[in-house]
């Protein structure tokens, strides 16, 4: 079974989240001193965000594949139909 909208829209709205924290992390160790233990902190950190921000990608793209099991969803097929509670 897929996941449902509900479920989809969490993980894009966390996956656009970690993108967020990902450039102001990135942005932050920026004006850091290289090889300063904050600068290795926030580097840690970074590659944290990163690969949350991959993962959270990769389900997209699995999930997409199979799409919502749900035949109310799959009737659904207006662009942004499950983002549209904003």
């Amino acid at each position: 079974m897929g996941i449902s909208d509900d479920e989809l829209d969490a993980t894009s709205r966390d996956l656009l989240k970690n993108i967020d924290d990902l450039r102001q992390l990135e942005q932050e160790k920026r004006r850091t001193a290289r090889s300063s233990e904050e600068f290795h902190d926030l580097a840690d950190r970074v590659d944290t965000v990163a690969r949350d921000v991959f993962e959270a990608a990769h389900v997209q793209q699995r999930e997409g594949a199979k799409d919502s099991r749900i035949p109310a969803e799959q009737a659904e097929q207006k662009p942004g139909d499950w983002t549209d509670r904003e």
